[in-house]
């Protein structure tokens, strides 16, 4: 594409810009004149009817009730583009030997004046031209009984903000608008890259100043179809760092809402970290979803269980050791809760012998209904008043949870059962930690019964017995519904890193679902990095979800949108015999992975605040994530650059996602991206050749948009 064709389709688009403003703008005008006009025509129309003849009155009275319905049509309120940003893509086509422009926006907008139309990208079906073809292609589909078919001869994506166009992304180069001129994106880069005072530029891009396009704008045809799944049936996604899974997902919900009916408040997105609630939220909001409902899956777990169980206490231990969390994740302590709960009923059958054992027998459902069954029918009031104690107990979780984890001739046989993934070791630290749980338990022996003392209930929980206390309860009761006071089901629920979820956490969500409602579930097993639990497979997580595997519809995405080619190579290098064997595709270049060998952690934070001082100069609107592998790591660093400026420390998943410099560790970033990503501790000891290593390795460095800085005192082999 020459210069010149750049600047005239840049001069085109423009000039549909300013149309559409000048039109929004201008149609209340036009609207009140046009009913003016009719307003005229009708008064003739009941003029002419006073004196016509007889048989011309019924082709009157026609004009007049068409001229009505079209006054309706005016005084009704139409939905506009935006001013601020009317469309974000645009393709022109050649159809039947006609030309035709297309814009593509969020509000459909035509006019007798224009000789463009905007249409909506979720529900026109030319928006498919758009997502699914390229410049140059011909393009052919079925729409109701018809074929459309044509070529598509121009096509791009615009950025455009506060009603003025400033980018242009078109055949594989983009134009900015700055200093009150057009200039070629790749070629600023390059100047940038090279030249005097390059060799000081080691870190740095050049691309962080610039707009982007919406990220609506950028869905590829396998991302756009899926966007268009039907929502009778789950969605499985899969792919790897920076694929659009996020993304794809979020923009379904955006279509099920608008097209399949779907109530936002029944709409339920579930995120692992406090970044990706925040970033989640605003692109719902872009989508006029601002009533979806976003939660972590600790926040929503906390909420679902409090608001159900009473008397367990409100102090949660979110971070318990790491070999309590493998001890009470491992799906093989489901299958000794339920040994346990088979021991417990044969109690009960024992002492309903030669009472109502025959009537208990033929009990379909849960323990708890069956029992309450016999209750009620029984006529032995000693029974009655055992039983009633008895259910009463049922109620008591807490209490049932820790007597499983006290019973040692049952938790010992774990080690075997889990092929030493749960150590004695482990259930030692856990023999301990029950028993400090115990000690703190609230000392009124009945406080089961005081439902108005919640807040008086002692001791701790962890966050993992939540999840544990609904299988109890599912197991007893048939589904928490029938044990707690408040529940809320969801039509469609959007599970996003589900990779990283225990079998009793993914129970727990199958709960929530309404029974006519859908999951999209989007995940990557290769970033997997929690050390207490350990992935199995797909068909496990939906058959968790309680979702028929058979129905599933399984789609990976395989091409990186967030890092370039240089990152997305180094990644797959890291993984080793973990990773696909196929490279993932990635659609650019990007600045070289610097690497630099250091003393110790003071000269790797020397060398970082030289480098990002004169980043942040250069770049102000840069974002940069320095990601440790250890906590301590990141406090002492911190520490040692904060005096920079914007920088902050983030070790409670509270990112800003906004220009500047934040200091974190690998458990913190997941699902998010930076400009430009530093990680100062890339040694031996930090990153040994190990699965787990490998993996966290892996997702720190696909964090990176732009570019990606090692520094290491020893490198890890695994880099």
């Amino acid at each position: 594409m020459s210069e010149l064709d750049n600047v005239k389709y840049i001069e085109k688009i423009n000039g549909f810009l300013e149309e559409t403003i000048q039109l929004v703008k201008r149609l209340p005008d036009l609207n009140a004149a046009a009913l003016a006009d009719i307003a005229d025509n009708i008064k003739a129309l009941r003029d002419e009817s006073l004196n016509c003849k007889e048989d011309d009155l019924p082709g009157i009275i026609q004009q007049m009730n068409l001229l009505n319905q079209l006054a309706e049509r005016y005084e009704q309120h139409q939905s506009m583009p935006s001013l601020e940003s009317p469309f974000f893509g645009h393709f022109k086509i050649e159809q039947n030997g006609k030309l035709k422009d297309f814009l593509i926006g969020h509000v459909p907008f035509s006019h007798k004046e224009l000789k463009f139309k905007i249409i909506d990208w979720k529900k026109s079906p030319m928006a498919r031209i758009f997502y699914q073809y390229g410049q140059g292609d011909d393009f052919d589909f079925d729409l109701d009984d018809r074929v459309i078919e044509g070529r598509i001869l121009e096509k791009a994506i615009l950025t455009v903000r506060d009603g003025q166009l400033v980018r242009v992304d078109r055949e594989g180069d983009s134009f900015v608008y700055r200093d009150n001129k057009w200039m070629s994106l790749n070629e600023t880069v390059k100047k940038l890259a090279g030249g005097e005072g390059s060799a000081n530029q080691s870190l740095g891009s050049g691309r962080t100043g610039f707009d982007g396009p919406e990220v609506i704008s950028l869905l590829d045809k396998t991302q756009y179809d899926l966007v268009n799944q039907s929502v009778n049936k789950p969605l499985l996604i899969t792919g790897g760092a920076g694929s659009g899974k996020t993304t794809v997902a979020l923009y379904r919900i955006a279509k099920l809402c608008r097209e399949d009916g779907i109530r936002q408040q029944d709409v339920m997105v579930i995120v692992p970290n406090q970044g990706l609630v925040k970033l989640s939220k605003k692109l719902l909001i872009e989508s006029n979803l601002e009533n979806v409902r976003v939660s972590t899956l600790d926040d929503l777990i906390k909420k679902i269980i409090f608001q159900n169980i009473r008397n367990i206490p409100k102090k949660i231990e979110y971070n318990p050791m790491d070999s309590i969390a493998t001890v009470k994740r491992n799906p093989k302590l489901l299958s000794l809760i339920d040994e346990y709960l088979e021991k417990k009923e044969e109690g009960i059958r024992a002492k309903l012998k030669d009472r109502d054992l025959e009537f208990f027998d033929n009990q379909d459902g849960p323990l708890y209904l069956k029992l309450k069954r016999v209750s009620e029918k029984t006529h032995d009031s000693i029974l009655k008043v055992e039983l009633r104690k008895l259910l009463k107990s049922f109620k008591n979780v807490r209490e049932e949870l820790l007597n499983i984890f006290s019973d040692y001739s049952l938790m010992e046989k774990l080690p075997e059962m889990t092929n030493r993934q749960v150590t004695s070791h482990m259930l030692k630290d856990l023999k301990f930690y029950t028993a400090k749980q115990i000690q703190l338990m609230d000392s009124d022996s009945d406080y089961v019964s005081k439902e108005s003392r919640d807040s008086e209930v002692t001791g701790f929980v962890d966050k993992y017995d939540l999840s544990l206390y609904n299988y109890l309860i599912v197991k007893q009761f048939g589904h928490l519904k029938y044990f707690g006071r408040e529940f809320k089901f969801y039509k469609h629920i959007f599970l996003d890193e589900a990779q990283e979820l225990s079998q009793s956490e993914l129970k727990l969500l199958g709960q929530i679902k309404h029974r006519d409602g859908n999951f999209t579930i989007a995940g990557d097993s290769v970033q997997q990095i929690d050390r207490t639990f350990e992935f199995t497979s797909w068909h496990d997580v939906c058959h968790n979800l309680e979702l028929d595997v058979d129905d599933i519809q399984v789609e990976e995405l395989n091409v990186s949108y967030r890092s370039p080619k240089e990152i997305v190579s180094f990644a797959h290098h890291v993984l080793g015999p973990l990773a696909p064997k196929q490279l993932p595709d990635s659609k650019r270049d990007g600045g070289p992975i610097v690497e630099t060998s250091v003393q110790h952690l003071e000269h790797a934070a020397m060398l970082v605040s030289s480098a990002l001082i004169e980043l942040m100069n250069r770049e102000p609107k840069a974002s940069v994530a320095i990601i440790c592998a250890k906590e301590s790591v990141a406090r002492e660093l911190y520490r040692e650059i904060e005096e920079v400026g914007s920088v902050r420390l983030v070790l409670d998943e509270n990112f800003s996602l906004k220009p500047g410099i934040e200091v974190t560790t690998v458990e913190q970033i997941r699902g998010l991206e930076f400009d430009y990503v530093i990680i100062p501790d890339c040694d031996k000891e930090n990153y040994p050749i190990d699965n787990t290593a490998r993996k966290r390795l892996h997702l720190a460095a696909t964090r990176a948009i732009h570019q990606l800085w090692l520094l290491y005192k020893d490198k890890s082999l695994i880099a």
